[in-house]
């Protein structure tokens, strides 16, 4: 959410992620939050690199910008993704696998603050395609997996791996499209966007032994749904539904809803095979030879006509 400070609206942002994107900036005006007040660090014409290297020395990780300052570097983030910045020969694969994980981190943390707009949808979508552009560029799948998991983060790895296997499934249908694909990938983009590093270790916990969850993960996927219903010319309701019903299980003990079988449509069986194909490969250290055993679990979990044939068109994509 934003801040209404005696400074004005305030948006919080990681250190690491506007250094990422530090090319050109001179006006953005950085603040911190000490002793329940937010003080101004430099001033308009300052640029604003050297203050934040001197915080992230010190240890601080979030700053504050002004709401128009966080709309301009939203702008950046876009040029940053574009085709010319990308296909750059001088710049080095790494440093692009850099580029499009920060910008996913950073329209994350906007969307989660300022909710969603036109710009930053159409960003996500375009991180998307980035990401997948790199994949296809890659010598191997397990090439690309060395590359990003260098430099970018686990959760943004596993999202991207998540929608090339759906994306693979989805081609086994009939109703196959493009926009079909893209109402996945946000989800997958989406579905996360308010937890953190230790939220996704206690959700994966809990996805391979069960048991007790703390309430607020329980609601994460209402939280994130509600936050995105609030426009539904942007966010696709199939997108949405994906959302609410990514930790749900056929057998009616997943969360938020506890749904049954009869209650998942096939793009939400599609998203959820491919999220745990993805997360189980990972968790096996992407040993491929153990996709029948990873295959024969989820088979035997999601149990359920419209399951079945998302294992399938996976069995079939892999066979």
């Amino acid at each position: 959410m934003v801040i209404e400070t005696e400074v004005g609206r305030l948006v919080k942002m990681d250190v690491v992620h506007l250094l990422k994107f530090r090319d050109n900036f001179i006006g953005v005006e950085v603040h911190v939050h000490v002793s329940g007040k937010y003080l101004k660090l430099n001033y308009a014409n300052d640029v604003f690199v050297q203050i934040l290297k001197k915080l992230q020395d010190k240890g601080v990780n979030e700053v504050f910008i002004n709401e128009d300052d966080c709309k301009r570097i939203i702008e950046e983030v876009k040029q940053s993704l574009s085709d010319q910045s990308l296909n750059d020969t001088k710049m080095e694969k790494a440093r692009r696998v850099e580029v499009v994980s920060a910008a996913f981190e950073t329209v994350k943390g906007v969307i989660n603050q300022l909710g969603v707009e036109p710009e930053t949808v159409q960003l996500l979508k375009t991180i998307n395609t980035r990401a997948m552009a790199l994949l296809q560029d890659s010598p191997s799948l397990l090439a690309f997996i060395k590359e990003f998991k260098k430099n970018c983060s686990e959760e943004f790895l596993l999202c991207i791996l998540t929608n090339y296997v759906m994306s693979l499934i989805i081609d086994k249908f009939p109703w196959k499209s493009a926009q079909v694909k893209e109402k996945g990938a946000l989800a997958s983009l989406m579905c996360d966007m308010t937890l953190k590093a230790d939220d996704f270790a206690q959700l994966r916990a809990w996805n391979r032994n069960g048991g007790e969850l703390a309430e607020r993960l329980k609601r994460h996927p209402v939280d994130i749904a509600e936050k995105l219903k609030k426009d539904k010319l942007l966010i696709p309701i199939e997108t949405i539904t994906i959302i609410e019903q990514h930790h749900e299980l056929p057998d009616g003990s997943g969360f938020p809803y506890g749904i049954s079988a009869n209650r998942f449509n096939q793009l939400s069986a599609i998203f959820i095979v491919s999220q745990q194909f993805t997360e189980r490969l990972h968790d096996s250290r992407y040993d491929y030879d153990k996709r029948v055993e990873i295959i024969t679990e989820i088979r035997r979990r999601y149990s359920s006509k419209v399951f079945d044939k998302a294992v399938d068109a996976l069995a079939l994509v892999l066979a």
